[in-house]
């Protein structure tokens, strides 16, 4: 569950990575526009006091330009971490452009889809994502395309269906080494990496990490630099590597303090306690928790602040603190809210398994007992629903295979139709030609009969008279 999450962390940072370039068919745009679309991911925050020193001009601009800046606004708060914003700002710029084929089109699905994915709305997000491809395929626009494959193969790794998240990757890395783009590299490079470290294949993930992070410091993509160092670290915590995780994260601690970045800042503070808690350091787990309360405020996504509360539950347990304990499962429940996706609902069985340990740690072994009951029940539903929806996707397979086989013979059919056609078509026509062949022989030997006949009329006559 944790590396799904930090699969979509990564995406966080690195969908940022998409190129945006005015489309051709827009009107030039002002000069502190394409300043913004250049320099989002090097200082996001000075690009976004730009763009909001702009905005009561709003109403002045063309529609073009208008949806352009809420695109750049959006990728900007996606790079922020700020979900909320970013979803209100690509509402918005598709509000303004529905139905058009364009680059600021396609890169808003993209926004609309992320934001909605950080909220954990997966399968609104996977609508958008693969709106966004098709537009980009019918564009032929190569960055669009492969930005697309990584964000369908996040999507294919939420469902669990890792192999063809793999695939999906593998075929995006190798368009990515055609296109030989930096921007592009690095991105597909990271999310590779991560893809790698979920099939624990440790050294393949550690060298593609490693080179998203070479690409991303020429780039000067700071926020994406920490992303990767974040993913890495995760990765040796994961496993059972927690000094080289606490090594990492204390760069990314002064980095990101260093970069007055409040978001970052936050995950490698939770990083450090995670790292700590798992090596039976809970005194310095806890203080390092203590200290990610202070940007708590910053982040906007309800399941970020749901792992919060259930990590420093599990911390002060370790701690034998069940009362705060108690309180923080608590919490990270009611953050969570209602689980609407198959995600959530595993998600939430984690807060119902650890009330039953608290109850246990009190004593109270009848309460653990019967949550312990309810843990196993609803988790064998999951499955089952799981398991049927997989059914259910496999019986839409089969009926999309069977129509697309119906379709073949029946275009088939039309072809042979057709050709049966042409054939009765040239047959008449022949039989037109031998027609008008035969008419046209039959006239000539009418007239060389006539001619002959005549020819004979005038000899007869010329004798008699003789």
């Amino acid at each position: 569950m944790k590396i799904c999450a930090v699969f979509l962390f990564t995406t966080l940072w690195l969908s940022a990575a998409a190129v945006h370039a005015a489309d051709q068919t827009q009107t030039a745009l002002p000069d502190w526009l394409v300043q913004i679309q250049q320099q989002k991911n090097i200082r996001p925050e000075a690009m976004l006091q730009l763009a909001k020193s702009h905005e009561a001009d709003f109403g002045n601009w063309s529609l073009a330009q208008q949806a352009s800046w809420l695109s750049e606004l959006s990728l900007i708060y996606e790079a922020l971490g700020r979900h909320r914003d970013q979803l209100a700002a690509a509402e918005r710029g598709l509000a303004l452009v529905p139905d058009q084929l364009s680059k600021t089109h396609i890169e808003l699905l993209y926004s609309m889809g992320y934001a909605l994915e950080m909220h954990r709305e997966y399968a609104q997000a996977n609508e958008y994502y693969k709106k966004g491809m098709a537009l980009a395929t019918e564009l032929k626009d190569e960055k669009l395309m492969i930005q697309g494959q990584l964000n369908l193969a996040a999507m294919l790794a939420e469902e669990n269906q890792d192999q063809e998240a793999l695939q999906t990757l593998k075929q995006a890395y190798e368009r990515a080494v055609k296109l030989n783009d930096k921007e592009t590299l690095a991105s597909v490079n990271a999310e590779l990496g991560l893809m790698y470290t979920m099939l624990m294949s440790d050294e393949e993930a550690r060298k593609l990490l490693e080179e998203s992070y070479r690409l991303f410091d020429e780039l000067g993509w700071e926020k994406s630099k920490i992303s990767v160092w974040y993913n890495l670290a995760m990765t040796y915590h994961y496993q059972s590597k927690p000094e080289l995780a606490l090594e990492i994260f204390d760069k990314m601690l002064k980095a990101s303090l260093q970069a007055e970045d409040p978001v970052q800042t936050y995950y490698a503070y939770l990083g450090l306690a995670t790292t700590n808690r798992g090596m039976k350091k809970y005194d310095a787990a806890v203080s390092y928790m203590e200290q990610a309360d202070a940007y708590l405020p910053h982040l906007q996504s309800t399941y970020q602040l749901s792992e919060h509360h259930f990590e420093k539950a599990l911390i002060y347990r370790a701690l034998g603190q069940t009362s705060m304990a108690f309180q923080e499962v608590d919490l990270a429940a009611e953050q969570l809210g209602n689980q609407r996706n198959v995600s959530d609902k595993f998600y939430a069985l984690h807060f119902d398994r650890l009330k039953a340990r608290l109850y246990a740690d009190n004593g109270d072994f009848e309460k653990a007992y019967n949550l312990f009951d309810q843990f196993f029940k609803n988790y064998v539903s999951l499955q089952d629903d799981k398991r049927d929806l997989q059914v259910q996707k496999l019986r839409l397979s089969f009926d999309a295979e069977r129509q697309q086989a119906q379709n073949e013979l029946l275009q088939k059919d039309n072809e042979l139709q057709a050709l049966r056609l042409l054939e009765i078509e040239h047959k008449r026509q022949m039989q037109w030609l031998w027609i008008g062949l035969f008419a046209s022989t039959s006239l000539i030997l009418l007239i060389l009969l006539l001619w002959q006949w005549r020819r004979r009329r005038q000899s007869a006559a010329a004798t008699a008279q003789g």
